[in-house]
Formats: C-alpha cells, sequence, structure tokens
C-alpha cells in the first residue's frame, strides 16, 4: 500500500504539471487507457484471470472509481486549487471508508483505530495548510473524488476478499475492467477539448499512465489483505509526499505548521503499525500465502488462497501479507 501511495503521489504531480497544456480530460483518458495496457502486460507476465466473476460489484467498483478519476483530474488541473488543498480533501477519503466500513463491510473499527485516524486527519489539514477555499468548483470536485473514491474502495474490499469459499477476483481483472471503463467515458469527454499535447507533456500523460496504472494493480491486492479502515490511514503517506513533490517541482513554500503536520502524519503510521500488531489474530494454517510474480519486485503481494478457512480467517492473512502491501 505504501508503494501504491508513492505512486499515486507521483501521477498527482504529473498530471497538474501536464494539464499546462492538455486538458484534464485528456489527462485522465491517458491515465486510463494506460493503466489497462499495465494490466493487460501484468495478466500476460502472471497468467493471471482478466474475467471478473462478479458483474454486479465490478460494475459498481467501476462507476464509482471513474466519478473519482473525473472529480479527481478535474480538481488537479484547476489552477485556482493548490496541490496543498486539493490532497488535504482528497485525503477525506479514508475517514469515510473507516466511518463506512463497519455498515457495508462489517468491519470492526476499534477505538484505537479511530485515534489514529484523527491524528493522521489532523497532520494531513496542518500538512496542506490553513487557506482552503470551499466555495470553488474545483474544490467542490476535490471533496466528491474523496466521496466517490471512499465507495470505490468499499467495493474493491468485497470483490477482492473471498466469498463463499471461493477465490478472490484477481487484481489485473479488477483494474482492466476500471480502465475500460473510465477511459470509454473519459475518451467521449476528451473529445471536444481535445488539442495535441507537446512533447514535454506528451511525457508527462504517459508518466502519469504508468503510474497510476501500477498504483491501482498494487492497491487492489493490498485492499484484499487487510481491513479497508487500517489501509485507508496508510493512504496518508500519499498526501505528504505529493506536498513535498509540490515543494520541489511546483515551487511551493512550508510553513512550519506543515512541517508540524508531516511529523504528525508520519507518527500516525508508526501507531498505526503498532496497534495493528497487537490486536490483529494470527493467520491460520488454513489461509495459505503464494506470491505473485511481478516485474518489479515492489509491488509483489500476497494473493490468499483459502484452502479449508473461512471468508473471515482468509480475509486476514497475518504479519507477512500486510507487510506486502
Amino acid at each position: 500500500m505504501m508503494f501504491a501511495n508513492t505512486l499515486f503521489a507521483v501521477m498527482t504531480l504529473s498530471a497538474r504539471l501536464a494539464s499546462e497544456s492538455a486538458s484534464w480530460s485528456t489527462v485522465a483518458a491517458t491515465r486510463a487507457f494506460v493503466g489497462g495496457l499495465c494490466a493487460l502486460a501484468l495478466a500476460w507476465h502472471t497468467g493471471a484471470t482478466l474475467r471478473t466473476k462478479s458483474s454486479g460489484l465490478s460494475w459498481a467498483r467501476s462507476l464509482f472509481g471513474t466519478a473519482a478519476m473525473i472529480s479527481t483530474f478535474y480538481a488537479l488541473s484547476a489552477p485556482e486549487l493548490a496541490v496543498g488543498d486539493a490532497v488535504t480533501l482528497f485525503a477525506t477519503s479514508p475517514l469515510l471508508i473507516a466511518a463506512l466500513s463497519p455498515k457495508i463491510l462489517g468491519e470492526r473499527t476499534g477505538r484505537a483505530l479511530w485515534a489514529v485516524l484523527a491524528i493522521a486527519f489532523l497532520g494531513v489539514a496542518l500538512v496542506a495548510g490553513p487557506h482552503l477555499s470551499f466555495a470553488s468548483p474545483a474544490a467542490g470536485a476535490a471533496f466528491g473524488a474523496a466521496v466517490w473514491s471512499a465507495l470505490a474502495m468499499m467495493f474493491l474490499r468485497k470483490m477482492r476478499s473471498p466469498r463463499d469459499g471461493k477465490a478472490p477476483e484477481s487484481a489485473e481483472a479488477i483494474a482492466l475492467h476500471f480502465s475500460m471503463t473510465s477511459f470509454t467515458i473519459l475518451a467521449l469527454i476528451a473529445i471536444p477539448s481535445f488539442r495535441v499535447p507537446s512533447a514535454r507533456d506528451a511525457a508527462l500523460l504517459l508518466l502519469t499512465g504508468v503510474s497510476g496504472g501500477v498504483a491501482q494493480l498494487a492497491m487492489t491486492r493490498a485492499y484484499a489483505l487487510t481491513e479497508a479502515a487500517r489501509l485507508g490511514a496508510v493512504s496518508y503517506l500519499g498526501t505528504v509526499l505529493s506536498f513535498v513533490g509540490a515543494i520541489a517541482l511546483l515551487g511551493e513554500r512550508p510553513e512550519p505548521t506543515q512541517i508540524a503536520g508531516s511529523l504528525l502524519v508520519v507518527g500516525a503510521g508508526v501507531a498505526l503499525a503498532w496497534v495493528t500488531s497487537r490486536v490483529a489474530p494470527a493467520a491460520p494454517p488454513s489461509a495459505v500465502i503464494t506470491t505473485v510474480r511481478s516485474s518489479d519486485p515492489a509491488i509483489e503481494a500476497g494473493d490468499i488462497a483459502a484452502r479449508g478457512a473461512t471468508p473471515e480467517q482468509a480475509a486476514r492473512p497475518g504479519d507477512r501479507a500486510r507487510s506486502a502491501a
């Protein structure tokens, strides 16, 4: 999950830079198209199936994800909304996941986890600064992206958790379905405003697509390995990295409160790891973790082969799987 959020930070910054000449819909469509190619390439390398087993869950995850992608790239392209402000609003998604997961997924969220999430979000607010403007359509789109993303992650968790003794959906199949759906919709939106990008922006578009596509695959695997609310807390790493990248590439300068916020986010991540290690049960012997080969060892993660385990047991594969996420 940490690797996925690092790549999502790269995607955020490259998308902002590419939007200087390319329309937001072109940037988003490129992300979807290249993401689909990444899923195809990984499926060919690993031999994973590209057919989804649950049509309803697949369409729900893809449509909510497409809505999140539209809102995200619209917000990132808006010059009136700073990247720091945008990622702060995006960062409300983990809180929404933590709030919704007991109802939608039946996952328990203890008081300690809520405290960690609260500390992390406080840090995110300090990192992004006190100058948020909620009056603009871009700010509304950024918060909307958080809502749609939270819903998409709920359905992703359902798809990647073993149900009724059946193996979970493959990460490649989920990513390809999402990429095809979002590309079709975004390509139609992009046609009226399409303009040929410069060589520099074409390279940034490619970087946006590759980083976002690989990050999507890594995140999809991560959501099969542990509870959605806990992964939500880890995702704050991407916010900090986006903020640091904005300093280096966009000339933004942090205030002391923002530096303090970065420390709070890092501290929340350490606290989350400690809480998880104390409350998570050990993996049952019947929950077997098999390593999926990848062209990049950094995106290797455990897939669950539930042999005689209940769905609840198989959804908690233990420390090795959590560290791989």
